[in-house]
């Protein structure tokens, strides 16, 4: 083959195997690596496309492509779209049944297939390794490589054998694919599988159809109430989130009882088929919520989910960037909300300290192992916990037993539903000798044992699992027979047997082996639990950032760019799109009152000297009689009682707040014990009392009560001003209710929602509104400043609010010419005039009229406006309706023109409707 033709073959084969026109960004690349026999590091993110970047080169390199990967329900969809597409696929994994997972081996043996996919687990048995070195793959491919490595966020031990496996198979080229990897992560997988000079691509980690929001929630009522909102304004498929199986089946309750939406659960209490019922239901359409544990997801290939919702806060920023990035698959808009509480960090570290229980723990389940005399034992691991005298949750038990069987101190065995499992302990090449250990009246037993035989293979010293019905209905026994002669067997000969069992079934490996003699690397694990807090540490930071949520996640995987990005799209930068109102965007605090208030915390805090935390910081401020002031001398400080008409919680927030923003520093001084301590920035503010315009991420509520130093309502209105000057009290009421503007504002809202085909909230919450009637920006860069108007919505609705706020103002004075234009027109039309407080309130659809006067086109028009076609059809249409000039023939083309002068009271067709309204407007005028 010439170089040209093998150009030209992975186009050919994209086309007419794949049925696809074009490559996406960076896999051309890939691909071409991995068919020049090159080791491949592949970091290409969500939805990006990473499959074809083996399953390509499977169809063109001679030999098989055995691709491993932990996602069993996606292998099957996987193979059987292959399989539609008449490529060579299959799969082997615990779906199958012994018998069937021996005919695909051999199969693959025969070489019927160009593509297998295996879960890593198929690597602890030494005979597929054989097979599978017998077989020599021509290709390695493993995806979610993340779990290879102890730096990345779902490490598996079964994945640990893969490099072995590797070696054994004589070292076929390999690519490793993943979603999430940080730089240390790459280069942890690139050793644990041996990858020789590979090929780095990273092809970016930026979906930038997603919006990232953040939502302080500290109560569940608060958390319920924002969920709400979120599904509300972003209407389709959504994932929530949740971090145990009660709180999802008590959200999911309350969606469907109180918002009336079908929902369903998933997570790892359900039976097989419960799960699998949810999911299918989910990925129908059938469900439109789905609830769930981080057990959801991985495999679960839906391109049109609109919304993923945390509604606790994951453990590290890899964890929440995977399960994010399941929105939006297919391209278009979708949001992803993080809700946290500080709850969620101390649930956080309680995973962590459960998952890395100490060597006194570890040791203690050992002892009570060894000293039970059932083999094997079938115990839970609650029964183990609550036996052994463990404080800590069952999942340390679970940890437990992992280090102990790495260490070599027992054996377990998997649990699957309605499956037993058999060993035969005796050499290969010797089982005959079983059989004749048994009397010559055990006829039963003999039968079992020579079915037993059949069963297992030649499969000697390995678990082998069967359903136990099946094999007595084989063997022409009832159950109970085939029950007694097994357990009569196990108690004579060197056979392991363990019954179906949901919990964990074990064994001790040595009983007179002490706890002192298993070396347990503790060291290690240690290091591997500060990692784990590490992480927690900067998925705190990232829910409480200000800065872009974007940049942010961006920066944590090594993007080069990251530092130059301002997305316009998520919660901080402005434009979010309609997830929710109280997303921890900051707000304006900016007037005399609310700069005491700040001044006062931040007063409070540098006088308790990093020496409590904001919860005690708090009740200082608020005056509290706990006899913790009196024990630390805190009534004795000047800013004891300072803010008394704020709550604790309040006040606590308000620290938060401070600490996002950048004024107040919470170090540990010891694990779980943070201090609250002012940063450089908080003390120039204390010491100089003049900064920026000021803002923090507070709820509304608690916004507007910062405002007002401390009082819920207030009659005047407050305005921003800088340090030093008067505030001039105001006439209106802080409510804006009644106010003509906000009536005013809130008509507009619903034609730009009419017209643009969003709900009214999406164009401007409530709160906007109320920000709009109480700063009335005159310019646009005023009106950018107001929370819910960022970039393009200033671009499209800008010209339109700016209009009803001047026919609305109270002088002449207070309408002025915008300091910068909205946007640039093309330079042959000018734009026509802005209106002056002699102009009353221009109509959204004549200033769409007036462009068209000015000699702007319809497609200009549109741009211009913001709006598709029709939005601007019909406001031509209504303004030849109110009597104005409007030239049909501008818009109404020759032909369709003539087809409307036939039609005599007929139905016009649905895509000719608005035209035909704006034709019959016209010539009735």
């Amino acid at each position: 083959m010439s170089e040209s033709d093998r150009e030209a073959d992975p186009e050919r084969t994209l086309r007419e195997r794949f049925g696809l026109e074009r490559f996406r960004p960076g896999q051309r690349e890939v691909i071409d690596n991995v068919l020049n026999g090159r080791d491949v590091l592949c970091v290409m993110p969500t939805g990006g496309g990473k499959s074809l970047c083996y399953q390509l080169p499977a169809v063109m390199l001679p030999g098989l492509t055995l691709v491993v990967s932990p996602l069993i329900a996606l292998m099957k969809d996987q193979v059987d779209a292959l399989t539609e597409q008449g490529i060579r696929a299959t799969l082997i994994n615990s779906t199958l049944d012994p018998a069937e997972q021996r005919a695909r081996i051999l199969e693959v043996e025969a070489g019927r297939y160009d593509l297998v996919y295996v879960a890593p687990e198929r690597f602890r048995s030494g005979r597929f390794v054989a097979a599978m070195a017998a077989v020599k793959p021509a290709l390695l491919a493993v995806d979610e490589a993340h779990c290879i490595s102890e730096w990345g966020h779902d490490f598996r031990p079964d994945y640990a054998r893969i490099g072995l496996a590797r070696k054994k198979m004589g070292g076929p080229p390999c690519i490793a694919l993943t979603a999430t990897a940080t730089d240390a992560v790459r280069r942890d997988i690139a050793d644990q599988l041996d990858l020789h000079d590979p090929a780095l691509f990273v092809t970016g980690f930026d979906r930038p159809n997603l919006t990232y929001a953040a939502a302080e929630a500290r109560k569940e009522n608060d958390k319920l109430t924002t969920l709400a909102r979120i599904l509300k304004n972003n209407p389709g498929p959504s994932i929530v989130y949740a971090s145990s199986r009660a709180r999802c089946e008590s959200v999911a309750a309350f969606l469907r009882h109180e918002l009336k939406r079908d929902a369903v659960v998933y997570h790892a209490g359900l039976s097989r088929d419960e799960r699998n019922e949810s999911q299918e239901r989910f990925m129908r359409g059938q469900a439109e919520v789905v609830v769930a544990t981080n057990a959801f997801g991985m495999g679960v290939d839906k391109s049109d989910i609109r919304s993923v919702v945390h509604y606790n806060m994951p453990g590290t920023l890899e964890a929440y960037y995977q399960e994010a990035g399941r929105a939006g698959r297919d391209g278009l808009p979708a949001q992803c909300v993080l809700m946290y509480a500080p709850g969620d960090r101390m649930l956080q570290e309680m995973f962590i300290e459960n998952e890395y229980p100490p060597p006194d723990v570890v040791f203690r389940v050992y002892d009570y192992l060894r000293r039970l005399d059932a083999d094997p034992i079938e115990l839970t691991q609650v029964q183990i916990k609550e036996s052994a005298g463990i404080d800590l949750a069952d999942s340390a038990v679970g940890t437990a037993l992992k280090l102990l069987e790495g260490a070599g101190g027992i054996e377990r065995f998997l649990p699957r539903e309605n499956m037993a499992i058999i060993r035969i302990n005796a050499e290969a090449d010797d089982p005959g000798s079983l059989i004749e250990r048994l009397g010559p009246q055990a006829h039963v037993q003999k039968t079992v044992l020579l079915g037993l035989e059949g069963l297992v293979n030649r499969r000697f010293s390995e678990a082998v699992y069967f359903h136990p019905d099946d094999f007595a209905s084989a063997l022409g026994l009832d159950r109970a027979a085939l029950t007694r002669a097994i357990r009569a067997l196990a108690a004579e000969l060197p056979i392991d047997y363990v019954p179906p069992f949901r919990g964990n079934a074990l064994r001790v490996i040595d009983r007179g082996r002490k706890a002192r003699d298993l070396v347990i690397d503790f060291a290690s694990l240690q290091q591997r639990k500060q990692r784990e807090y590490d992480k927690l540490e900067r998925m705190v930071k990232y829910a409480q950032t200000s800065k872009c949520r974007r940049a942010f996640l961006l920066g944590y995987f090594g993007d080069a760019h990251a530092d130059r990005v301002h997305c316009g799209r998520c919660d901080n930068c402005g434009d979010h799109g309609g997830g929710s109102e109280s997303t921890g965007n900051s707000v304006s605090i900016d007037t005399l009152e609310g700069r005491e208030v700040v001044l006062k915390v931040l007063s409070g805090v540098a006088r308790t000297k990093g020496r409590y935390g904001k919860t005690i910081v708090a009740q200082m401020l608020k005056g509290s009689g706990s006899e913790k002031m009196d024990r630390g001398g805190l009534k004795n400080l000047s800013t004891f009682g300072i803010l008394p008409n704020f709550k604790e919680a309040e006040l606590t927030q308000i620290i938060d707040a401070l600490a996002s923003a950048g004024y107040v520093e919470c170090p540990e001084v010891d694990r779980f014990r943070p201090v609250v301590n002012l940063s450089d920035t908080g003390w120039d503010l204390l010491k100089n009392r003049t900064g920026p315009p000021f803002a923090l991420a507070l709820a509304e509520p608690l916004a507007s009560k910062v405002r007002f130093g401390g009082l819920e309502r207030r009659s005047a209105r407050p305005s921003a001003v800088t340090p030093g000057e008067t505030e001039t009290p105001d006439s209106d009421s802080d409510s804006p209710d009644g106010d003509p503007l906000h009536e005013a504002l809130k008509v507009l809202r619903t034609e730009l929602s009419r017209e643009s085909g969003l709900s009214p909230a999406y164009v401007f919450s409530n709160q906007t509104l109320d920000e709009l009637v109480r700063v009335r920006p005159k310019t646009p860069r005023e009106l950018s400043a107001v929370r819910g108007v960022g970039p393009s919505k200033l671009e499209r609705w800008g010209a339109a609010l700016l209009e009803a706020i001047a026919s609305h103002s109270l002088s002449e004075s207070e309408v002025e010419s915008p300091e910068e234009p909205l946007f640039t027109p093309p330079p042959r039309p000018a734009l026509p005039p802005k209106p002056t407080m002699a102009t009353a309130y221009v109509p959204t659809e004549e200033w769409t009229w007036r462009l068209l006067e000015r000699g702007f086109g319809l497609d200009e028009a549109a741009a211009i406006r913001g709006l598709d076609r029709s939005a601007v059809i019909r406001h031509l249409t209504l303004a030849a309706r109110q009597g104005k000039t409007v030239d049909a023939d501008l818009v109404i083309d020759v032909e369709t023109r003539q087809r409307f002068e036939t039609w005599r009271g007929e139905e016009p067709p649905a895509d000719a409707a608005d035209l035909w309204a704006l034709f019959v407007a016209c010539r009735r005028r």
